[in-house]
């Protein structure tokens, strides 16, 4: 598989990644707001536990990919560099 191809299926599942992430943050935020609200204690403990991996599984995939991106660029940068 070529590089440029390589890091075209990489960023497409960054993205997707990164996305899925994001909803579950977001909806465990949600959650956590709406269950406290109505006075369901239980319920809002469980949606800030959502928030809470959401976050954090937000963040090692981003954190994932960008290392990878920076691994794929300076790679690229090294070969370019082999070829002038």
């Amino acid at each position: 598989m070529s590089n440029t191809t390589q890091a075209a299926v990489e960023t497409t599942a960054a993205a997707g990644a990164a996305k899925v992430a994001q909803t579950a943050t977001y909806a465990g935020s949600g959650a956590a707001v709406f269950f406290g609200l109505t006075a369901n204690e239980l319920a809002a403990v469980g949606g800030l536990i959502i928030g809470a991996v959401g976050l954090i599984a937000n963040t090692v995939i981003t954190v994932y990919f960008k290392y990878r991106h920076l691994e794929l660029a300076q790679k690229q940068a090294s070969s370019g560099d082999d070829q002038a």
